[in-house]
């Protein structure tokens, strides 16, 4: 076989390589795809879920003051009915200060029960909203790790078909060659064969020396870079 026609059949058979890297390297990123959607679903259930505990952290403030404000208004009938009691001016006086007290701490109480009480509503419709965010973000999450799975099932089909055509055009190449071939292709991750681009390597992109320009355009051997050591053509 003349040594153009072992690099016609070595550019078909990287170009082959060449869509069965490019295809591995897409499979590869799709499990990492499938993870970025579930870390993203899961800080918005996150989200729903300090939303909750805002909820009860509010309930549990506005039960505080509540039993605070019950707390002082047993004490204000306490002081009231002692009011019935007292035989001195002096001890009347104190009762009424302290009750006045009271009534002044349950009246601050209650201007915050009722702002606690519009906090909660308003969380409760925040997190009545994110309940249906998330509902739509599970559905969304569901349709696109379907997605990915077909694009996965899509890929590993044209895998299957390329190697097999691969096999194929392999078995026209010369073994020591295909040895040779195969073993630059693994060390630069899938790009064994390059076209001269004007003076320079079409891998590296390296200016090559005159002699190896003539050697590649005479078609007589096989050439390599001396650089990258990667096999060059020169393009029809």
């Amino acid at each position: 076989m003349m040594v153009q026609e072992h690099i016609n059949t070595l550019i078909k058979l990287q170009e082959i390589d060449g869509e069965i890297y490019r295809l591995k390297d897409e499979k590869s990123s799709k499990p990492a795809e499938k993870e970025a959607l579930k870390e993203a679903f899961a800080q918005k259930e996150k989200t729903l879920k300090d939303k909750g505990e805002e909820l009860k952290s509010a309930q549990l403030k506005r039960k505080e003051h509540e039993m605070e404000m019950e707390t002082k208004e047993k004490e204000i009938k306490k002081y009231q009915t002692q009011l019935l009691q007292v035989k001195t001016n002096k001890e009347y006086l104190s009762l009424q200060k302290e009750i006045a007290g009271l009534k002044a701490d349950n009246a601050v109480l209650e201007d915050d029960i009722l702002q606690w009480m519009e906090k909660i509503d308003k969380i409760k419709a925040e997190t009545t909203e994110e309940k249906e965010k998330l509902a739509l973000e599970e559905k969304k999450l569901k349709e696109e790790t379907i997605k990915i799975d077909q694009e996965i099932k899509a890929i590993e089909q044209k895998l299957s078909s390329l190697e097999k055509e691969r096999t194929q055009v392999s078995s026209n190449v010369e073994k020591s060659l295909l040895s040779r071939y195969e073993r630059i292709l693994k060390a630069k991750e899938g790009l064994a064969l390059v076209a001269l681009s004007g003076e320079s390597c079409g891998g590296c992109h390296r200016v090559l020396p005159p002699q190896i320009i003539n050697e590649v355009r005479m078609k007589d051997k096989i050439v390599t870079c001396e650089f990258c050591a990667r096999l060059l053509y020169y393009p029809e």
